[in-house]
């Protein structure tokens, strides 16, 4: 990506209850996801409560209200998403997943 700062979220999709899919307007590399998780992090108000950062994969885990979730990037699939931590997080999902949509639309 040339430049993270022009990256917006596109789409949101919730798969199932505790999986929200999140495309961005341009494609991004592993070295971007640090930043791009921030506008996502910033637009939630959440806490970062750990960061794991693998070869492809990066990892944070967060706490939203009462939720806590986990922030994924997979470099090989270009893929984002939020997944719950357990069932009963699902709330918090929901509601990152409106404000996600609010700041596109």
């Amino acid at each position: 990506m040339q430049n993270p700062n022009l990256a917006e979220v596109a789409s949101v999709e919730l798969i199932g209850t505790t999986v929200l899919q999140i495309q961005f307007t341009l494609d991004w590399s592993m070295e971007d996801s640090a930043d791009l998780s921030e506008k996502l992090l910033l637009l939630a108000s959440a806490k970062v409560i750990e960061r794991v950062q693998g070869a492809d994969l990066h990892c944070i885990r967060l706490q939203y209200q009462d939720a806590e979730l986990l922030l994924n990037f997979e470099e090989y699939s270009h893929s984002c998403w939020l997944e719950c931590s357990t069932a009963q997080d699902s709330s918090g999902l929901l509601a990152i997943k409106e404000l996600i949509l609010q700041s596109i639309h």
